[in-house]
């Protein structure tokens, strides 16, 4: 009998807590939420993003409702990363203070090296703060701490802004030039090859083409190249250059035009160059 009792007790006391618990959750995060955001802006407002963090600067710019990055190179933006970067706009400060009030080099924002803009409104970036690892930050006239979600996205490399795809997903390609094959469009408007390659074959790499996406997008490094790539796309008067420089472990793609690579699984190395490779077509061909 005592046992039960003991048990019952111990039941108890769990619930309690369990239910303190859920009560201080729910109190913080009605707190939370009734605090202002760190600039009155809301994603839908924005067209304009600049990423300045030590000597490099990034502008991402929103058109034709596609985000393109156009500094420090002309190419399109990973959606998701710039999504990611919106929720700025809506994460809330834990504790605010006025710059008035505060010695700003003692949280790192007296000079800062690490900041973000939307449209005209700026968000410095200062220091950790190592009792709760929330980031001190400037907004205005005012220094908020916050999760400590976003820095390590303002500070990676430039590729990780980068889409992850080798070409807009809207592009038209009218050629493709591989290191082995050349995909064409003849005078009819069909698809050819210049070696033994059937039209299913031709309708795969196309695809792939444009649909794959690496699972990763780096700064160039310089390495022999393995094979030289061009794509034509319509209305453009000049291809695109591509160069294969490693195939091991991944397949590495690079344009070092616009210092940037991309890193795909293996099994891309087929789905990409090699015309044939793949015994399923992945997807209707453009007529």
């Amino acid at each position: 009998m005592r046992s039960r009792t003991l048990l019952n007790i111990a039941l108890f006391l769990f619930v309690a807590l369990l239910a303190g618990y859920i009560y201080i959750s729910a109190q913080q995060e009605q707190e939370l939420s009734q605090t202002p955001p760190l600039i009155r802006l809301s994603p839908d407002q924005v067209t304009h993003i600049g990423i300045w963090h030590n000597q490099r600067r990034i502008e991402l710019r929103k058109i034709g409702g596609q985000w393109q990055m156009l500094q420090p190179i002309s190419i399109t933006a990973n959606a998701f990363r710039i999504d990611t970067l919106l929720n700025m706009l809506e994460t809330r400060s834990h504790a605010s203070y006025p710059v008035s009030e505060l010695e700003l080099d003692k949280y790192g924002l007296s000079e800062v090296h690490t900041s973000i803009s939307f449209n005209d409104e700026t968000i410095g970036f200062g220091i950790v703060n190592p009792i709760n690892n929330y980031r001190y930050v400037r907004a205005g006239d005012s220094v908020h701490l916050i999760d400590d979600h976003f820095y390590p996205l303002l500070s990676s490399q430039t590729g990780t802004l980068v889409a992850r795809e080798l070409i807009s997903g809207d592009a038209e390609i009218v050629k493709l030039e591989l290191p082995d094959h050349t995909l064409y469009r003849d005078a009819d408007n069909k698809w050819q090859s210049d070696g033994n390659v059937g039209p299913d074959a031709i309708n795969d790499t196309l695809y792939h083409w444009r649909k794959s996406q690496a699972f990763g997008v780096h700064n160039y490094m310089p390495r022999d190249s393995l094979g030289d790539i061009k794509v034509y796309l319509a209305e453009k008067s000049e291809p695109l250059h591509f160069s294969v420089t490693d195939t091991d472990p991944w397949l590495i793609i690079a344009r070092p035009e616009r210092d940037i690579e991309y890193h795909f699984n293996l099994e891309f190395y087929k789905r990409l160059l090699k015309p044939g490779s793949n015994v399923e077509p992945a997807g209707e061909m453009d007529e």
